[in-house]
């Protein structure tokens, strides 16, 4: 069977073929007979007996060859961990501080957003080191929103929209306090209102909006984690 490699199969991590038959296919390093194939690429496969039953979610390909001269048919995409039935084997690391691929709704909310907020909260209670350790939350929050970005195939430099004017508004807060003036006050209270305009944008056209069904040019719909 023919099919396009849609994740890259990884040592830690299993990649995804969609198959001509319109069923995805798991497959790992040795399974490969040719050179590694990229996201997008043509590959040749044997389906192995028995998963290629339209009741498995994801079936297992075995053998795969590198059809040579086709022209990937998406963007190169981004590798991520795939379980042989539908749910993600959890990267933690790759989950909250990388940017890259997509994320989904529900992962986002209960695994990203739910867990910053405690961590967050309990970091307030550390001296110097929650400080620091807050600064790598920090990150992650941002990491997370971008993905979920990707997920409705938006740029991720959407997710930083509502940060632009909020940090104008800090920056002007002790000019406001050291009464320089009314345009130090105004600065504030315009910055504080498009941060919070931006960040309504966001929320209801990203933040809790469902994903692609489908490919988008951030790579496949991203398996979702199990517990």
């Amino acid at each position: 069977m023919r099919g396009r490699v849609l994740a890259v199969a990884e040592a830690s991590a299993p990649g995804l073929v969609a198959g001509d038959d319109g069923r995805r296919y798991a497959y790992g390093l040795t399974d490969l007979r040719s050179a590694a194939p990229r996201a997008g690429e043509a590959v040749d496969f044997q389906v192995e007996p028995g998963s290629g039953d339209s009741a498995r979610p994801i079936g297992t390909a075995r053998d795969l060859y590198l059809i040579p001269g086709v022209v990937p048919a998406f963007p190169e995409a981004p590798t991520h961990p795939v379980a042989l039935h539908g749910a993600a084997r959890p990267d933690w690391t790759r989950f909250y501080l990388s940017p890259n691929g997509r994320v989904a709704l529900g992962d986002y909310w209960l695994y990203g957003f739910l867990v910053l907020f405690a961590l967050n909260l309990l970091l307030g209670w550390i001296p110097v080191f929650g400080q620091i350790a807050s600064l790598v939350a920090a990150w992650a929050g941002i990491a997370l929103a971008t993905k979920r970005c990707h997920d409705v195939n938006r740029s991720g430099w959407w997710s930083w929209l509502p940060i632009v004017p909020l940090v104008a508004g800090l920056a002007a807060v002790p000019l406001a306090l050291s009464n320089a003036g009314d345009a130090a006050v105004a600065v504030v209270v315009v910055s504080s209102l498009l941060a919070l305009i931006a960040g309504a944008w966001l929320f209801f056209a990203v933040l809790i909006r469902q994903g692609d069904p489908g490919d988008n040019r951030f790579g496949p719909p991203p398996p979702r984690i199990k517990p």
